[in-house]
């Protein structure tokens, strides 16, 4: 492999000459195999009119995915750091998931629950899908979606059951060789009656330490988590629908007080448990008669806590609750697709102490918003549509109140210029008034008496090429978000100023009969105030070097699947002042799927990741700011195996 002066891989060249000697030897070796039906690939992080990108359930089962990063692995402008489960965070063009949306079947998922570790509490077992915005976007995406929306989807019981069946389980285990790890889920799902169907899941994981590329292991980054998971869905009427779900997930372990940062006199193991309870309520009603009513109802109500037992400052709990609902409907109208509503979010932020009490703030938002898609002729669809929102926040510590509103408009185009070629654009706000502080400084965090909302302008312009089974893609994008809240004092929150990023994407990929592989790109700059940002920009964002991910998968036979990832990381100089470059790395992953019997009764998996035991800290992941704030270098080779049957 090529490397520069500093012993840096050069990874776009020979990351893009492979994928095309990838392609080239598939063509052939296919043009010369012998036909056979097989069932169809599906490409993965697909795109389409309400997403930048689709991560599907077949691409979590061939990842065997276990936490965020290898919910995300396959996107390339999005990035997941931390190294130990407990600290991974999310990153959306080098912005943290906290200036996004982030939902769970329509549940906001909103807080911050401690700076030195990730929030989102999500199991991938559950999942159908994972819906990813970039960039502020349509009205629809909900309140403060400064830098995009995550959406994720939990599978439904007719997911699960195959045709004609009534009542079906399936059963999961696997095993991780990096942590001496393993993974069991049992799921029963089935029919209750014509009209009603019902699914239930448990699964458990249990992690030990893991081991970095070099042999050395992490100390305190063992997990153990268990998530129950109960979804029932009605057909009332052929026009009526409802689902109730409930999901419980709980971590448990003796882990560092800050995770995301190396052991230390001032970093010491503490016993810790993370929980996340959401109960979800839908309710749609689709008339027969009348293509101006299509109506969903979602109520909710989520509670996310973090426990530090016996830490250096005693017991502390911090918990998030949140409940509310969305109101939409959406009609059409000739040529106009109009969907139009209400949401509403109540929030209430605890940091409790059996020495000092608890501390408490209380905010809400409540919104209206409109989004019309125009086929203005059979080649033009035109969008337009605007949200209107209200924050307010009570700051029990100074008995402060803050109220912002304001208006979040957007515009877009697609435009078919040939029957093969698709150019689409737009320009969209988005702003976000005050909310709850991180949970574990609202005992002495305030916020400015002069705090104003933020404000988030995205632009977007891209192309889209489809000739048979080819596929090229490529978009710029600028984002501006004035106003950015940080720390603008000592324990005060107030607006920093400018956040600006430029970037492009890009993606090429191919299908054949039994192959698909594809190669994509992203590059993002975040700078605040010109200067990039570090990873102590925490809540905001970090900056990552240009990344690319290539995908290969291969149908060998109808009973035998197997596939390569390469992502690979360009080396970041780019960087704050007083802050090291980044490194660039290569991380490859291949996998092999087998379904021995003439069913898909069973089906045996393996997947080794990081296959070459490359040593690398991934750029979202706490980097070197000195001996105390050190980060941690990511896992070395992982085999997953693991086996499943369906009844």
């Amino acid at each position: 492999m090529a490397h520069d002066t500093q012993g840096t891989p050069r990874f776009p060249h020979n990351t893009l000459w492979l994928a095309i000697a990838l392609l080239g030897a598939s063509s052939s070796a296919l043009a010369q195999s012998t036909s056979q039906e097989l069932e169809p690939i599906q490409v993965t992080a697909e795109r389409n009119s309400e997403s930048d990108h689709v991560v599907t359930a077949e691409t979590l089962e061939r990842r065997q995915a276990n936490d965020l990063q290898d919910i995300f692995a396959d996107l390339p402008n999005v990035a997941v750091g931390g190294g130990a489960p407990a600290a991974q965070k999310v990153y959306v063009r080098g912005l943290e998931d906290t200036m996004l949306n982030v939902t769970v079947d329509g549940a906001t998922q909103s807080g911050y629950l401690f700076h030195h570790q990730g929030r989102l509490l999500v199991e991938p077992e559950l999942l159908k899908q994972v819906d990813v915005v970039a960039g502020a976007g349509e009205a629809t995406n909900g309140p403060g979606a400064l830098g995009g929306a995550i959406r994720f989807v939990t599978k439904d019981p007719e997911d699960l059951l195959r045709p004609g069946q009534n009542l079906g389980a399936l059963l999961k285990g696997g095993y991780f060789s990096n942590t001496d790890g393993y993974k069991g889920s049992a799921s029963l799902y089935g029919r209750l009656t014509d009209n009603w169907s019902a699914l239930a899941t448990l699964t458990q994981t249990d992690h030990g330490d893991y081991q970095d590329a070099d042999g050395n292991t992490q100390p305190y980054t063992s997990s153990e988590r268990f998530t129950g998971f109960a979804k029932l869905v009605g057909e009332l009427t052929d026009e009526q629908r409802v689902a109730l779900s409930y999901e419980r997930s709980e971590d448990q372990a003796f882990r560092l007080h800050r995770p995301h940062w190396r052991p230390s006199v001032r970093n010491a193991p503490i016993d810790q448990e993370v929980i996340r309870e959401t109960v979800t309520g839908k309710y749609g009603f689709t008339s027969n008669a009348n293509d101006w009513l299509d109506l969903d109802l979602t109520l909710y109500r989520t509670e996310a806590s973090l426990d530090h037992i016996d830490g250096p400052f005693g017991d502390y709990i911090g918990a998030m609750e949140s409940y509310g609902g969305d109101l939409r409907n959406r009609s059409r109208i000739g040529d106009h697709t109009v969907t139009y509503g209400i949401d509403y979010r109540q929030d209430e932020g605890r940091l409790g102490s059996p020495l000092y009490g608890t501390d408490r703030e209380e905010g809400s938002v409540v919104g209206l918003y409109l989004q019309n898609r125009y086929q203005l002729t059979d080649r033009l669809q035109l969008s337009a549509g605007a949200r209107y929102d209200w924050f307010e926040l009570d700051e029990e510590l100074t008995g402060n109140s803050f109220s912002e509103s304001g208006l979040s408009p957007n515009l877009g185009f697609s435009f078919d210029a040939t029957e093969r070629l698709n150019l689409h654009g737009g320009w969209a706000r988005a702003i976000r008034g005050t909310q709850i502080k991180e949970l574990f400084v609202l005992d002495y965090y305030r916020n400015a008496e002069d705090r104003r909302e933020e404000t988030a302008d995205n632009y977007q312009l891209g192309a889209t090429y489809r000739h048979g089974n080819l596929y090229l893609a490529a978009e710029v994008f600028e984002m501006r978000i004035d106003d950015v809240v940080g720390q603008v004092e000592p324990a005060v929150l107030g607006n920093l100023g400018e956040l600006k990023s430029r970037g492009f994407n890009a993606s090429v990929g191919y299908e054949w009969e039994r192959l698909d592989a594809s190669l994509s790109y992203s590059q993002a700059r975040p700078k605040l105030n010109g200067e990039p940002l570090s990873d102590d920009d925490m809540a905001i964002g970090t900056s990552i070097g240009n990344t690319w991910v290539a995908n290969v998968n291969f149908q060998a036979t109808n009973s035998l699947e197997l596939g390569w990832t390469g992502r690979f990381a360009e080396r970041l100089t780019d960087v704050a002042s007083n802050y090291p470059e980044k490194a660039g790395y290569g991380v490859n992953d291949v996998y092999a799927r087998w379904q021995p019997l003439a069913s898909d009764h069973l089906t045996l998996s393996l997947r080794v990741n990081n296959v070459f035991d490359k040593q690398h800290v991934d750029h979202a992941s706490y980097g070197d700011a000195g001996d105390v704030a050190h980060g941690l270098p990511d896992p070395g080779r992982d085999i997953r195996l693991s086996a499943s049957y369906r009844f």
